[in-house]
């Protein structure tokens, strides 16, 4: 088996409604394997576009076969004027079409 690969998109607006600027990152909080084909934990980069949206493509990492089970995105989201913020995902093999990244992040989560 290989990792499934999903497209993960969300828009950002600053506190008036205006587009905001900046960028998401998101690296792996440990490497995962699956199938032969191992990824490492190097960041990604998500710029946001003058509407203030973002789209990445990123590995699942819950992939039946992938070790070690747990590890997650973690997302830091960089926004200009914003205070810096992370937090982790799962993004889900489950599904087709894109996901929205604010439909990842738990109801529980502590973002840091």
């Amino acid at each position: 088996m290989s990792f499934t690969v999903r497209t993960v998109t969300q828009t950002f607006a600053n506190a008036d409604g205006t587009p905001a600027s900046g960028k998401v990152t998101f690296d792996l909080s440990g490497r995962m394997t699956n199938g032969g084909t191992t990824i490492l934990p190097n960041e990604v980069t998500a710029p946001l576009d003058g509407s203030g949206a973002m789209t990445v493509t990123l590995a699942a990492n819950d992939d039946t076969g992938t070790l070690p089970a747990g590890v997650q995105w973690r997302v830091t989201v960089r926004i200009l004027g914003a205070e810096e913020e992370s937090y982790f995902v799962t993004v889900p093999s489950a599904g087709s079409g894109s996901i929205d990244l604010g439909s990842l992040l738990p109801s529980a989560q502590q973002v840091t």
